[in-house]
């Protein structure tokens, strides 16, 4: 006969996983922007939300407002829903979360993405110092300046490493308003453009219009280029000349011991050639001598 302690660790194994799925185990979804979570004012731009298969429907919030924004139902792949914004304006500009529900419950929420208008104020300018053109561990400093009283200013890398640097205001004797960006020991990762923004610290996600470009250019230094230096080159030349085997020799993974080896054995190809030659000369010098005397 069952016993009731029986039927309800039964019970207990079954109905276990499900209860943890109902207090919010469901997968974290994804939250991102298309084309970009930076967008000029008046584009349209689409806000995606990528969760479960078991998803059956999607809802969307600004961070300060924990009622869905909007909530959409899956598409045809019921693994995501898209949230459609057809004129970016100041209203959109906010930070957003997302999350679904199926069956099981409510999952969590994802992570918050920042959604940001450009284009509500003048642009700002932007220089460097001392130059666009630098080699590899030198430090560069940018200066964004306006003559609009931002509180902040941002200083953003286009392009794949999408750096970004975020500064408070100063004011300058000129009655400019500026930020002073120092970049420390530069690397080839800061290859690219440049631009800055400015906004107000009551609307962080409504920035400027974008300033002008600066396109900086890190040279590696001597001792970082995988380029053959005067000395390889050199190295290079007497070797062929000497006919010594070159196999060792690579300029991007050096190997000392291979460039002696092949110096050795052209030095060691050189000494056999000269005693070999110093050989023929001594048998040519003696069989004129022995002529000699037989004629004398």
């Amino acid at each position: 006969m069952i016993t009731m302690l029986t039927v309800l660790l039964y019970l207990g194994l079954i109905l276990e996983p499900r209860t943890g799925v109902q207090a919010g185990h469901l997968p974290k979804p994804i939250i991102w922007a298309e084309p970009d979570s930076v967008i000029a004012a008046y584009t349209s731009v689409v806000i995606w939300c990528q969760g479960s298969w078991e998803a059956q429907s999607y809802h969307l919030y600004k961070e300060q407002n924990v009622n869905p924004w909007d909530t959409q139902v899956p598409l045809e792949t019921r693994n995501k829903a898209k949230f459609n914004i057809p004129h970016m304006t100041t209203f959109y500009a906010d930070i957003y979360r997302c999350y679904y529900q199926s069956a099981a419950g409510f999952s969590e929420h994802s992570d918050a993405m920042e959604l940001v208008m450009t284009g509500a104020y003048e642009n700002p300018s932007l220089s460097v110092y001392p130059s666009r053109n630098v080699t590899s561990g030198v430090s560069i400093s940018f200066s964004c300046s306006s003559s609009i009283g931002f509180g902040r200013f941002i200083l953003i890398q286009e392009g794949k490493h999408g750096l970004s640097w975020t500064l408070d205001s100063q004011h300058q004797a000129n009655q400019l308003i500026h930020a002073t960006f120092v970049l420390d020991a530069v690397t080839p990762n800061h290859n690219g453009t440049f631009r800055c923004y400015g906004f107000f610290r009551n609307e962080p996600q409504v920035w400027s219009k974008p300033s002008n470009s600066l396109d900086l250019i890190i040279s590696e230094t001597k001792d970082q280029s995988s380029t053959p230096t005067e000395d390889d080159a050199s190295v290079k030349n007497t070797q062929s000349e000497d006919n010594a085997e070159l196999n060792s020799w690579n300029p991007q993974n050096e190997d000392p011991q291979g460039i002696v080896y092949a110096q050795v054995k052209s030095s060691r190809h050189q000494k056999e050639t000269a005693s070999k030659e110093s050989q023929d000369v001594t048998y040519a010098q003696l069989c004129i001598r022995t002529q000699e005397q037989n004629n004398s």
